[in-house]
Formats: structure tokens, sequence, C-alpha cells
């Protein structure tokens, strides 16, 4: 029931059904895709079928230049990174595609990663979708720390993780690291977000950087509340 077929939209997928704190996560509140610039007529009205009233693009602006505008969906532009950072590049350029780099942009830009939350919190009511480009770390980063925040075991934010990783590979022909079969990547990006999620206190890191508790808790009650106002 979490996999969805968006026309045009690679890894789409509903965090509805993974275990949280009290319960499960609600199905239709938030959802991940890499980018749906590429949706069909077909694609756009499941889109809205499946209840989405806001997105949040996690794309750098040189990647959105195809992006649609939908009827009835409020696009937010939400980078993560500033790739003009040549200090940041020469140190993580080359390893943007794994979860070993989390750390170094909560680090360097936590007014940025804590905007994201700030507009997940703020959400109208109405499914969130949160996309990147491939929908793997950019994407990956925000909803492991999400479902984190909700109180999804390990092993669940690992699976979620994976199954976006594996996806988009198979589809897209995305390809590992030279060297590394698919099992291989995999298993070491798995491991990378382990030590993320072992190492950050997230309630803590959202709150110093800006995030207000009753934002913290809209958060949680967008997961996990049966009824959200």
């Amino acid at each position: 029931m979490r996999e969805l077929e968006w026309d045009g939209a690679l890894n789409a997928r509903d965090l509805g059904g993974l275990p949280a704190t009290g319960g499960t996560i609600q199905y239709g509140r938030v959802y991940r895709s890499a980018h749906p610039d590429a949706l069909t007529a077909k694609g756009r009205e499941a889109l809205l079928a499946a209840g989405i009233t806001t997105v949040i693009d996690l794309r750098n602006a040189e990647e959105r230049l195809a992006v649609q505008a939908i009827d009835g969906i409020t696009i937010h532009h939400q980078p993560v990174e500033d790739q003009s950072d040549e200090a940041f590049m020469a140190k993580w350029g080359e390893r943007l595609s794994s979860p070993a780099y989390y750390n170094a942009v909560l680090h360097r830009w936590p007014g940025m990663i804590t905007a994201v939350f700030a507009r997940l919190a703020d959400a109208p009511p109405g499914g969130v979708l949160i996309h990147c480009r491939a929908g793997c770390d950019r994407t990956g980063m925000i909803v492991s720390m999400l479902l984190a925040l909700a109180g999804t075991p390990v092993a669940d934010i690992l699976d979620d993780y994976e199954l976006a990783l594996r996806t988009y590979a198979e589809s897209a022909d995305d390809r590992p690291l030279p060297g590394q079969t698919l099992d291989q990547h995999c298993a070491q990006a798995c491991a990378e977000l382990i030590g993320f999620l072992g190492s950050i206190d997230i309630p803590g890191y959202l709150t110093s950087s800006g995030l207000t508790f009753e934002q913290l808790a809209r958060l949680r009650d967008r997961l996990v509340s049966e009824n959200l106002a």
C-alpha cells in the first residue's frame, strides 16, 4: 500500500503504515519521491487524488528548470545545501549520494534544515510531498529525521531508505560508486545512516536552530494523530 504509481514520477511512496511511538504513521500525511517534473496529466491527477496540498522541493535552484505548477498544490523551494560553498564541496562533493555527509550539512546550514521542518509543521491539512532529484539522500536525510521524531524504529527507517536507493537504481539506471555492487552500496549507506541517527539529538537540534516546541508537536501530530486539524 505504500508504493505509489504516479505516471512520470519515480520512487513515490507514502510513509503511512510505518511503526511509530504509540501506533503507526497515518496514511496520506507525508509522501516521498524523486522529482515530479515529468509527471504526465495522469500522474498529476494521481498526485491530487492522494490529497497532496503541499510540495517541499529540496533541490538546488539550477535543478528546478522544469518545475510544473499544479492547481491546488503549493510548492515550496527549500534547498538543504549550498553547492556554491567551495570549501564544503571540495570536501563532500563526491559523497553527496551518501549519509556520510548528513552531519556536515546539519552543521553547516542549520537554518536551511530547520526551515524544511517548519514548512512541514506549518503546512495546511492535506498531504505533504518531500522530494529532491532522485528521492534518496536529501529526501532520505529529512525523512529519516522525521521518522526518528515519530519514534519509528531504526530498522524500519533503514528499510525505507534502502528501498529508495534500490528503487531509484533499478528504475533510473542510477549506478553505485565505481567498484561497488548495489548490495555493497546499500550496506555502506545504511551503516552510515545508522551512524548519523545515533549521533544527533534531533528535537534538540531543531529547537536550538529555531523550530518552536509547538511546531515540533505539530510535526508528530501530522504523522501519527488520527485527526489532522
